[in-house]
């Protein structure tokens, strides 16, 4: 099977990286100038719980291309999209040419509506959505690390039988590169779930500038972590989507302790002085919210916070 990856930051390198390791027929699409000569140079770091993993060179470089030779890759029978939601629609432009009429659309990033967004560039029953709990950080150009035990969970969005083929064929090529994965069909919650942790942790964080353990150590963010959470939760069940509560709460314990150290993506673009995913998240959840009467005065107050600190990128 010939897979793409587009939008290669630290989630796509590991997961295109780890798959590469295992012999899979992997073409990384990269913006990232510096990230992407480094492992045309060097090769890929990938320094996981088990230790290192340096794919060489010559087993990768011929695997990595921008957007002006993405032709070159030829059609993908796969298409796993990594970008931030925000910048889908113009990764898969710049990939069209490896888009054929029987390419499947992955998506396994955060917030809501990825289905949909994918729907736009091939019909439905070629998508297969779902999320990720797998965390990872560009270290350096060409080093990511990963930690920390995580699933990913992803589903065929109809009944198509070659997409759902294709989803349980992507799940097993994941678990052989020792990424545990699953097709779930009822992954809506669990997305939902996701949007709710990350409506609460990624804004927290990256407005205070800490990573999860600290904020989570403290009684009081910790409580206002929560209450972000269960307010998302709200407005999933205003929506016809029921939220495991319970174990939204043992993610946070988990992520306490596992990921306590991980720079979640929004905090990354404070730092990075880049748009954040922020309108996905806890901006869906508001306008949900409103749309159906379910008041979110948590998620506001963290969305306006955020939106306030990206307009004032380098004027402090």
């Amino acid at each position: 099977m010939r897979i793409m990856i587009v939008g290669v930051g630290a989630l796509g390198s590991y997961f295109g990286g780890a798959l590469a390791v295992q012999g899979h027929d992997v073409t990384m699409l990269i913006r990232n100038r510096a990230h992407r000569d480094a492992i045309r140079d060097r090769g890929l770091l990938l320094r996981l719980d088990d230790g290192e993993t340096r794919i060489s060179p010559s087993d990768i470089s011929r695997h990595v291309v921008d957007s002006e030779n993405v032709a070159a890759a030829g059609i993908a029978d796969l298409v796993v999209v990594f970008t931030k939601t925000g910048a889908t629609s113009a990764a898969l432009r710049a990939a069209a040419a490896v888009i054929g009429p029987d390419t499947r659309l992955v998506s396994l990033q955060n917030g809501l509506g990825n289905a949909e967004r994918l729907a736009e560039f091939v019909p439905m029953a070629r998508v297969i959505y779902g999320t990720t709990m797998a965390p990872a950080d560009i270290v350096a150009p060409g080093i990511v690390e990963s930690h920390g035990s995580h699933l990913s969970q992803f589903r065929a969005a109809g009944d198509d039988p070659a997409t759902v083929e294709m989803a349980a064929q992507l799940a097993g090529m994941l678990n052989g590169a020792r990424i545990e994965s699953s097709v779930n069909p009822d992954v809506d919650r669990v997305i939902w779930a996701k949007v709710s942790f990350n409506c609460a942790m990624n804004s927290l964080c990256a407005l205070l500038g800490l990573t999860p353990g600290p904020v989570l150590d403290s009684e009081e963010l910790r409580g206002v972590a929560i209450a972000t959470a269960m307010e998302s939760c709200d407005v999933a069940a205003a929506v016809g989507v029921e939220v495991d509560r319970d174990g939204l709460m043992k993610t946070l314990d988990h992520v306490r302790r596992e990921h306590r150290y991980h720079k979640p993506s929004m905090l990354v673009d404070f730092q990075a002085l880049r748009p954040t995913e922020i309108d996905a998240l806890n901006g869906a959840v508001v306008a949900l919210g409103a749309a159906h009467g379910v008041a979110t005065p948590r998620n506001q107050t963290l969305l306006a916070l955020v939106h306030a600190c990206e307009a004032n990128y380098g004027k402090q």
